[in-house]
């Protein structure tokens, strides 16, 4: 099948495939999920807190650069390539990253940086593919799980292995875990000849505009959330923190599935303005203390809006959008979560020296609730218009060029 054929008929949904697909991607989570910590601890040793720092710096920002490069590298190259490269970019350097050098081990962090986003859109293209429109929020919340359950037990299983077994024993099991989905590379369709679909990033912004902005808020509202916990590590509430964060990732794949067949009866709408009101009051009970209760309760919620928040918003830019954009706007999608995340920890880092943790946090809920809501509905009112008069318009013209049936003597036509 060709890249053109894959983009320009739809893919009947398979339960096989759809496991497939899901393993590969368990494999790459599990991968990355087993260094996101270990990387900036080992990196620490040999350059100080700014080394560590930079080991996530410089992959997030090579991640989204790839996003950029994602869609045009799949047209041209297939999907099956592209997700191959990603597997290997993210497990060779494994062990450059757990070395003696500072150097090579920031240029390891961005190459598996990269390969992470090249994985994204390579993937996620074909997911959106393997789901019919009327199921799409249900297959796209299941595929999800494949991605998100790693991060509640491979964070703490790279912890532990890094602090008993060492950095080497670690960049092997990381490295298997990431070239394991290559034995699965046949459920991606390959590349018979050049293909038609040429991707572009001339999208409907309009469109996308507002489910963009509700994403990006609630990645900052994690991002917030994990860098106001980083503070705590040491601290009396350490435990809590930990218990959090597991509570976090359960929460948030949980609903990412049960979202996602809500979406599927009652509309994505409806599931990104729950996700959205659960937000407000997750950042409510993140700034009444630091009991950890409330941290836990936070956290909680918080892992739960967003697991709605993140379906919601791609499965609405996917209907948004035509078949062969699906690459683009899962690029897109993913940007707004890195960005958000980025922006959410910049934001929190700023403030909290000045207004303390409380109001910090409750300011930037503010800020970002205050644009996804302005965008709503300024955004959310012109799209409806558009497609309204589009749709007028589309039935005028065809009318005009459909002949008008003739009516007989008896009434019937």
């Amino acid at each position: 099948m060709t890249v053109a054929a894959f983009h320009d008929q739809p893919m009947r949904v398979s339960a096989a495939n759809l496991a497939r697909l899901g393993a590969c991607m368990f494999g790459i989570a599990n991968s990355f999920y087993l260094t996101l910590s270990t990387a900036p601890a080992h990196l620490s040793t040999l350059g100080g807190d700014a080394a560590a720092g930079a080991a996530t710096t410089v992959s997030t920002f090579a991640t989204v650069l790839s996003l950029f490069f994602a869609p045009r590298l799949v047209s041209v190259a297939g999907r099956r390539t592209v997700f191959a490269f990603a597997a290997m970019a993210l497990g060779f350097p494994c062990v450059a990253v757990f070395g003696n050098s500072l150097a090579i081990a920031e240029l390891a962090c961005a190459i598996r940086g990269a390969g992470l986003g090249l994985a994204f859109v390579s993937a996620g293209g074909l997911a959106a593919a393997l789901a019919p429109p009327s199921r799409r929020g249900e297959v796209l919340g299941i595929y999800g799980l494949a991605f998100g359950l790693p991060a509640i037990f491979a964070v703490p299983a790279g912890l532990w292995l890094f602090a008993r077994q060492g950095g080497v024993s670690l960049a092997l099991v990381a490295t298997m875990c990431a070239l394991l989905p290559l034995l699965g590379l046949g459920v991606f369709p390959g590349l018979e000849k050049r293909s038609r679909y040429s991707p572009s990033w001339d999208l409907p912004w309009r469109s996308l505009g507002w489910p963009l902005l509700a994403q990006t808020g609630g990645a900052a509202a994690v991002g917030m959330m994990i860098t106001s916990f980083a503070t705590a590590v040491g601290s009396t509430v350490a435990a809590a923190v930990a218990l959090a964060m597991f509570l976090h990732g359960l929460a948030s794949s949980l609903t990412r599935w049960w979202g996602g067949r809500i979406g599927d009866r009652h509309g994505q709408r409806l599931v990104i303005a729950a996700g959205s009101g659960l937000s407000m009051v997750a950042t409510l009970l993140l700034a009444s203390g630091d009991s950890p209760a409330m941290l836990i309760a936070g956290a909680t919620v918080l892992g739960a809006a967003f697991g709605l928040q993140r379906t919601g918003t791609l499965i609405l830019m996917l209907a948004r959008t035509s078949p062969p954009e699906s690459d683009a706007v899962n690029a897109a999608w993913n940007i707004a979560y890195d960005a958000g995340l980025g922006l959410g920890a910049l934001a929190y880092a700023g403030l909290a020296p000045a207004l303390g943790h409380s109001l910090a946090i409750v300011a930037i809920a503010a800020a970002f609730a205050t644009t996804t809501v302005a965008s709503f509905l300024c955004l959310e009112k012109m799209t409806i218009e558009f497609r309204f008069d589009r749709g007028r318009d589309e039935e005028n013209d065809l009318s005009d060029r459909t002949p008008r049936p003739t009516s007989t003597t008896d009434g019937t036509k």
